[in-house]
């Protein structure tokens, strides 16, 4: 597979190179590609954004390791979160002219509440690059016969050069290259299961555990954690800061929500096929002790069909490349615009934007390797990077969308708050209630936020609603 996967990488650099010709030097062209791109497009990149290395690779260790629940959590959450989005903000958000999330926190809240939840999706998706940096190395090196670190390298450089080429004009371009190979590898691997493999005897060889709804319901069957995980996923994700990008690309906010419809069902079902695959890996592949070479044991040790194992090996390299694509351009853009631009008492223009969002791509996309080849655990990253946020961010989101009440107070300590209570949870919360760290804090959260609202209702200048496109805030 070792000369088909370089083309594949190849291309997909040619063609991200190539895209730079629609950036005009325009910042907002580079990261929302001018809010023009229509339904079919819009669509397409959310759900390469959704199907990552984690819902893939990641996805068929956990399933392996711990059952159906245990890996389907991935996709499940990510997909259950489109159709969130969809619902609730996608409408409203597009409709605001937007370059980042953390600027909706800006015009409602003001920028003393912006800096704190740029800061913290920072951090998640830098966790949530390297999660995928680590599933993109991982194959490589699997199929390369190159150590990790090298694959590492040199895939990081690939996909870095033609990110800052091309911006989200390269995630577009290259995402209809990459996201329906893999949706079709994984289709076919498990219609290669269903029809030449004893599917059946393998699921019944399991433990009961790894089938039944234990897995949900009870504390011994993980279903604490696996509850939490999904839950973490469907409202966390709807802080994700590469998600917003594409639906703040769309050219309206109904073709916005259709595109998170669309791309939910097909997460959900590519992920399905995946967890499909661990369910019946151990009784395909003998020897297996670490989970994440599960996947590249199956369809490449004479196991799968050639063809079949090369699409599932080429869909997770660029499922992988295609959310690293989103993660550095969005990261890079909240660091550029939220954070140097805002607290710089300097106001930039498109070019300057631009080229201030690509020079912090550089540290961004090192960093982002650094943490991939100190921790490569792709389904882990995951589900960090989206408690972090979900722990302190969602409540004021959705309340700042549909609360006339809410307020930088309340946003605040809310913020503040959950985010503490995440990270004091992390340490103190016993293995058996492993969950619990990711599902009290947002709770603690919404608890603050009302009253803390309520307290400073009146107290504080008015913010336009969101619905409407509200004027740009000045200062605070």
């Amino acid at each position: 597979m070792f000369w088909p996967l370089m083309a594949f990488v190849a291309l997909s650099f040619l063609v991200g190179v190539y895209t730079s010709k629609f950036v005009h030097g325009s910042g907002k062209r580079f990261l929302v590609c001018g809010k023009s791109m229509p339904f079919l497009v819009v669509g397409t990149t959310l759900v390469a954004q959704a199907l990552d290395g984690n819902a893939t690779l990641g996805n068929t260790g956990l399933t392996f390791e711990g059952g159906f629940w245990a890996g389907i959590s991935l996709p499940l959450g990510l997909g259950l979160s489109l159709f969130m989005v969809g619902r609730f903000l996608a409408a409203p958000l597009n409709k605001m002219d937007l370059i980042t999330l953390p600027e909706f926190f800006f015009r409602r809240y003001g920028r003393h509440v912006e800096l704190p939840v740029a800061l913290i999706t920072f951090v998640s998706f830098s966790i949530l690059l390297a999660g995928n940096l680590a599933a993109m190395g991982w194959i490589l090196s699997v199929v390369a016969g190159w150590d990790y670190a090298t694959a590492l390298i040199i895939g990081t450089a690939v996909l870095f050069t033609y990110t800052i080429a091309g911006g989200l004009y390269a995630a577009i371009w290259t995402d209809f290259v990459q996201i329906y190979i893999a949706i079709s590898g994984f289709l076919l691997l498990a219609g290669w299961i269903l029809l030449t493999q004893d599917w059946q005897g393998a699921i019944a060889s399991l433990p009961a555990s790894y089938t039944d709804m234990s897995g949900l319901t009870t504390l011994e069957g993980g279903g604490l954690l696996n509850v939490s995980v999904i839950v973490s996923l469907v409202f966390g994700n709807c802080m994700a800061l590469d998600f917003m990008e594409r639906v703040f690309s769309a050219k309206s906010g109904a073709t916005a929500a259709r595109a998170c419809y669309y791309a939910g069902i097909l997460t959900i079902v590519a992920g399905l096929t995946a967890t499909f695959a661990g369910l019946v890996a151990p009784s395909i592949v003998q020897g297996v002790s670490d989970s994440r070479m599960v996947l590249p044991t199956l369809v490449s040790s004479g196991n799968a069909p050639y063809i079949v194992g090369l699409m599932v090996m080429i869909g997770v390299v660029g499922a992988s490349m295609s959310t690293c694509n989103g993660a550095i351009l969005a990261t890079s853009a909240v660091v550029a615009h939220n954070i140097i631009q805002r607290w710089s008492g300097t106001t930039f223009d498109d070019h300057k934007l631009l080229r201030l969002t690509r020079m912090v791509a550089v540290p961004m996309t090192v960093g982002g390797a650094v943490f991939a080849w100190v921790r490569p655990e792709p389904g882990v990253l995951l589900v960090l990077a989206f408690d972090i946020v979900f722990a302190g961010c969602v409540v004021p989101l959705f309340a700042g969308v549909y609360w006339q009440r809410a307020n930088a107070t309340g946003a605040l300590a809310s913020i503040i708050l959950g985010t503490a209570a995440r990270i004091v949870m992390n340490f103190v919360t016993p293995e058996s209630l492993a969950g619990l760290d990711t599902l009290l804090p947002p709770v603690i959260s919404l608890l603050v936020f009302v009253p803390a609202c309520l307290m400073a209702d009146g107290r504080e200048p008015s913010r336009h609603h969101v619905v409407g496109r509200p004027a740009m805030a000045e200062g605070d």
